[in-house]
């Protein structure tokens, strides 16, 4: 490196004096800082130029060529040279520093005769429309990216920083692993791949894209560092799934037509999960195959008298109809033992003998376990299953020993109380520990050997248990987690050809009684409704039943008002509403409204009232209505239910929707929509509204109830008069809510038929 050269670095450093840059390397007419001494910048410069000038015509004239300079141009600053003065050929290479040089310093063969100007070059890839981001090394360090990416992390540039240091989340979401694997050589390509993004702001984004990932070689064909581009689906993805829920009637109308398969695949697995008061239950399963025929996966969980909690997956050999029938055979067989009592061998003992006479059956594969949740055991018979996978929320996971047992019906006889090959085992689960069933679906994906699978799975697990793949939109329950987001993960490159299933069973601490007390306003009422989700969780129990939930609360404390403590609402007093609530090990909650007034009857019938006690009949198990003098008290028994994960990416839910009521005016006819909870309270805001919409002369109306969480039978009353009125008014009035929804099932009560909104 020559003397000037050092000089100069030193110079942009701030180390050296500026006097101890040699004449030469300033380039012909360059003055000396001894020549500028006590004058301005200015003369300075006109200076400087006047003298450049001279030198450049001295030497046109005698047909010099400009002076050659021995520079390391990685020591030059630029302001200082003219680029056209230096030859480039006597720079040497060696002396450059390259821990210094930006990616622009590395060969990558791109003559501007041929590739055009870089800086056009580069502004057109900044402003290219596309998530495209240039990392060099094999620290992945920032060296560009567009103005897509910075707005997409919300103004904030990585350049020149390690990706893991600015992405928050990007190991947990596999982004740095993506990036060593193409850094190593390969080539990846996702489709819809989910990523969350949190800004410098604290703001949260959910975005899918397509992307791609490539190695970035120079002009040798060595790896430099990787590129990765891809498009926004977002929109796209969102489209497609709010197109599909629109849709999901006639959907399932025409698998039922075209794919009965597909529909008995899902009629013959648990539409239902328990929600237990001491253990977190969780499952995902997909089916697997191109021509989506039914697989031979199934699982169940059943909660047993005493605590205990039994689970069982199975994996019959084959797809389609005979794999499904064979399937709901051994399924049945299973959950009749263990509903009678008996432990995990002797259900596979049972299944044993079952095949002999069932033959379709053998080579089945299953494994039962036995979850004591207060002591933290369990015991667990397989038949060539795979075994347990035991997952901490540390982050470490462990499989247990595998019982070497040949599937169902290849044995050599029996013992008493032992099967040849059936070997019962036992285990116990750490304080933060849960135990994992899953199919070999999971680990034979297309192109991954069962080894590598199988590492892949405890470490999945465990990632996801720990809470490291999302940094946002994750999911509360480790058990959740472990299932869905394992199962996203590892499918989402590989795909799969077989059926997979995951199911999670979690030891929590017990769940305590509730006990709320309320004055007997309506103004109370959400109060209560929100209290007993908050008790129960409302990540631990479906929508639908949480909505079923808050309907019963509602019809209870609104009949207590009305009824029990009417005379002191009319002088502005109000009484006092209990509300208790337990769920036992079986799984049944036990809800009790209590009042301490004396109920009167209503003094004469009013169409569409009285219904509040036989929508609670309807929503639950059992009703008592227990009447005293010092009160009334009505106790429901009520089985909550969670759903099992589909393969599909499960959004966050939302947040309890609040009502809201508003009209739209098409040309043919108009459209009104309510959204959330209908009660007491926001009755008369949606009456007024109905009232508008059904005067004399108005256009045909259709009153989307589709999103209504809560219809209480006040609001029933309200819309039953709305209705009459119409009719006298010659307004054409149709109720729209699919089948399934809060207020198809309210509707459906009295007679009222609905049908989905038209588009």
């Amino acid at each position: 490196m020559c003397g000037a050269a050092r000089a100069s670095r030193a110079m942009r450093s701030g180390r050296c004096d500026p006097s101890a840059v040699p004449q030469r390397c300033r380039g012909p007419g360059a003055v000396s800082p001894d020549d500028v001494g006590g004058r301005t910048d200015s003369e300075n410069s006109e200076d400087s130029e006047d003298r450049e000038d001279s030198g450049r015509r001295e030497d046109s004239e005698r047909g010099d060529e400009p002076e050659h300079l021995d520079v390391d141009v990685a020591d030059v600053d630029i302001e200082d040279v003219d680029i056209e003065d230096v030859d480039i050929e006597d720079v040497d290479i060696e002396d450059v520093d390259i821990e210094d040089v930006d990616i622009e310093d590395v060969d990558f063969g791109d003559d501007e005769a041929v590739w055009g100007d870089r800086r056009w070059r580069a502004a057109a890839l900044r402003q290219l429309p596309l998530y495209l981001q240039v990392f060099r090394g094999p620290q992945h360090v920032n060296v560009g990216e567009t103005e897509a990416v910075v707005a997409l992390y919300g103004g904030q540039h990585g350049v020149g920083q390690r990706i893991a240091h600015y992405l928050t989340g990007a190991e947990g979401q596999g982004l740095i692993e993506m990036l060593d694997r193409v850094y190593a050589g390969e080539r990846l390509v996702a489709r819809a791949v989910r990523f969350g993004v949190v800004t410098p702001g604290g703001s949260q984004r959910e975005v899918f894209s397509d992307i791609e990932f490539l190695p970035l070689r120079d002009a040798s064909g060595a790896i430099a560092g990787t590129i990765a581009f891809g498009t926004d689906v977002t929109d796209a993805v969102r489209a497609e799934r709010e197109q599909a829920a629109a849709a999901a009637e006639l959907s399932r109308r025409y698998r039922r037509a075209t794919d009965v398969i597909e529909e008995v695949q899902r009629a013959l697995l648990p539409a239902r999960l328990p929600v237990l008061p001491a253990v977190e239950v969780a499952a995902s399963y997909v089916v697997g195959g191109a021509e989506q025929a039914a697989g031979g996966d199934w699982f169940d969980v059943l909660p047993r008298p005493g605590g205990s909690v039994a689970a069982v997956v199975g994996d019959v050999v084959g797809h389609g109809v005979a794999a499904s029938a064979v399937m709901s055979q051994l399924r049945a067989v299973a959950l009749e033992r263990l509903h009678a009592g008996a432990g995990p061998g002797e259900v596979v003992r049972t299944l044993d003998r079952f095949v002999e006479v069932v033959p379709e059956g053998r080579s089945a594969t299953i494994c039962v376990l036995d979850l004591q949740p207060d002591a933290r055991s369990f015991t667990w018979c397989a038949a060539g299953h795979p075994p347990p996978l035991v997952v901490d929320l540390d982050g470490s996971s462990r499989f247990l020993d595998p019982s070497g047992a040949p599937p169902l019906g290849h044995h050599t006889g029996y013992a008493a109380g032992h099967t040849a090959g059936r070997t019962v085992q036992t285990g116990t689960l750490g304080p933060e520990e849960l135990v994992l069933l899953y199919t070999d679906g999971i680990v034979e994906r297309p192109g991954v050997p069962a080894t590598a699978g199988t590492v892949e799975l405890a470490r999945a697990a465990a990632t996801a248990a720990a809470d490291r793949f999302m940094p946002v939109f994750t999911l509360p329950s480790a058990a959740d987690r472990v299932t869905t987001q394992t199962l996203e993960r590892l499918t989402r490159l590989t795909g799969s050809t077989d059926d997979i299933t995951l199911l999670a069973l979690q030891p929590t601490a017990p769940l305590s009684d509730l006990h709320l007390e309320a004055s007997s306003t309506q103004a109370d009422v959400p109060q209560l409704r929100s209290g007993l989700r908050r008790w129960l969780g409302t990540e631990r129990a479906a929508p639908l039943a949480l909505q079923q939930l808050d309907q019963i609360v509602t019809e209870l404390c609104e009949n207590v008002i009305e009824h029990a403590y009417n005379d002191r609402v009319e002088d502005g007093a109000a009484g006092q509403v209990l509300l208790d609530a337990a769920l036992d090990e079986l799984g049944w909650l036990t809800l009790r409204v209590a009042d301490r007034g004396r109920w009167r009857l209503r003094a004469g019938p009013c169409p569409g009232r009285g219904l509040g006690l036989a929508i609670v009949e309807d929503l639950s198990d059992r009703v008592e209505v227990d009447p005293s003098p010092a009160g009334t008290t009505v106790t429901v028994r009520f089985r909550p239910w969670k759903s099992p994960h589909s393969a599909q990416a499960q959004r966050p839910r939302a947040v309890e929707e609040l009502f809201d009521v508003y009209t739209e005016h098409r040309t043919d006819r108009s459209i009104l929509t309510v959204r959330g909870p209908v009660d007491a309270e926001n009755v008369l805001e949606l009456d007024a509204e109905l009232a508008l919409s059904v005067t004399s002369g108005a256009p045909p109306l259709t009153v989307d109830l589709e999103h209504v969480t809560l219809l209480s039978s006040a609001a029933l009353h309200a819309v039953l008069r709305r209705l009459d009125q119409a009719r006298l008014a010659g307004v054409d009035v149709h109720l729209a809510s699919s089948p399934g929804t809060v207020a198809q099932q309210v509707l459906a009560l009295i007679g009222l038929d609905t049908h989905l909104p038209p588009t």
